[in-house]
């Protein structure tokens, strides 16, 4: 295996992968367009707005204006976990390819909100855009104004709430506007998704987070996201096992491609180089009472968020990690029987592109 791929190699990877997302329903050319889908979005039938940019999405998988709309349309429907998770596509398949992304979509929230400044739909993309890309402090000052437009707002309520939460910035108030959200839309998956997630990255509660984030997947959402927090919440009440169920379930849902390795042992070091959807599968020989300690990294800092599990070699999930130094995995464990485990590691939500070092200690 190469040391690492050249980018001509990555973005060509990225692209055939990103085809695979598409869901072309034929070969006949298209004539979706993503201004149509804006017109949509400006005219309240976000439905029609999804299917319009996901029409662009499927001709043009690493361009930004797809996403961006669909995006949007998904918050109005209240669909916020489906919002993330074209944001994680945004990282997979856009960034790689346009690295400016990020610029672009700001830019062109503030050029729209310069012209219509009062617009629900700009200033509730505006808003989950800076939260998306950490920037709290923006998204709390737009979500102000969405919510001097629109004071019941569920969405404005609920990304105020997550904003002030993260920031570390009046928790209090973050946290009555959660629950202010929540108590405006209590059947919502996504409203305690968000929450869930709010209490696992901005102010940690084990125990709050595993509630909401339970009856988030209780309901329907079955996603990368709401199992690594689950699987954060077990890990803090040291049920590893639990944990480890839960990151494999993360890992199953982003696999597209297992690939296999060589076996690595104690003192040794494997590089792996990650693509969106790809997983490795790694053999780890073991004695039991053996200690087992793994860590990953990013020599050439590609890589800023792994997530692993170890299968025992009967494949149960025995432990695993999420974010062991940092935001990189890795774990410290007793091998409980003699045998060939196997390691499973990617990037969280298998969406960067990058080489990975998973040493063995």
């Amino acid at each position: 295996m190469s040391q690492i791929f050249t980018r001509l190699t990555a973005v060509a990877c990225i692209a055939a992968i990103a085809s695979l997302y598409a869901t072309r329903a034929d070969a006949a050319p298209t004539t979706c367009t993503a201004a149509q889908g804006q017109l949509f979005i400006d005219q309240g039938r976000y439905d029609k707005a999804v299917r319009e940019f996901s029409c662009v999405i499927d001709a043009q998988p690493t361009e930004v204006d797809g996403y961006r709309g669909r995006i949007e349309a998904e918050l109005m429907l209240q669909q916020f976990s489906n919002a993330v998770r074209d944001y994680a596509r945004v990282t997979a398949f856009v960034q790689p390819v346009h690295p400016d992304a990020q610029t672009t979509i700001l830019s062109g929230y503030g050029d729209r909100l310069s012209a219509t400044p009062d617009s629900i739909p700009g200033l509730t993309g505006a808003s989950f855009a800076y939260w998306w890309f950490f920037q709290y402090a923006s998204a709390i000052h737009v979500t102000n104004h969405l919510l001097n437009l629109q004071p019941g707002s569920v969405y404005g309520n609920l990304f105020r709430g997550s904003s002030r939460l993260l920031l570390g910035a009046t928790p209090s108030r973050g946290a009555a506007d959660l629950d202010f959200a929540i108590a405006v839309a209590p059947q919502s998956a996504d409203v305690r998704f968000i929450v869930s997630d709010a209490y696992t990255y901005g102010q940690p509660d084990p125990q709050r987070a595993l509630a909401e984030a339970s009856l988030a997947l209780a309901w329907g959402l079955d996603t990368p996201r709401v199992h690594a927090i689950l699987a954060g919440a077990y890990l803090a009440f040291g049920d590893l096992a639990s944990a480890a169920s839960h990151i494999e379930r993360h890992i199953e849902l982003v696999t597209m491609e297992l690939v296999p390795t060589s076996a690595l042992a104690a003192g040794a070091a494997i590089a792996v180089d990650l693509v969106p959807g790809r997983t490795f599968e790694v053999p780890i020989p073991a004695m039991a009472g053996q200690p087992l300690s793994i860590s990953t990294s990013s020599p050439t800092h590609e890589i800023s968020d792994s997530i692993l599990v170890l299968l025992a070699p009967n494949g149960t999930p025995l432990v695993g990690s999420d974010d062991y130094i940092k935001y990189l995995a890795g774990f410290q464990w007793v091998a409980p029987e003699t045998g060939r485990y196997l390691l499973r590691v990617t990037s969280f939500e298998s969406v960067n592109t990058g080489q990975l070092l998973v040493t063995r200690y």
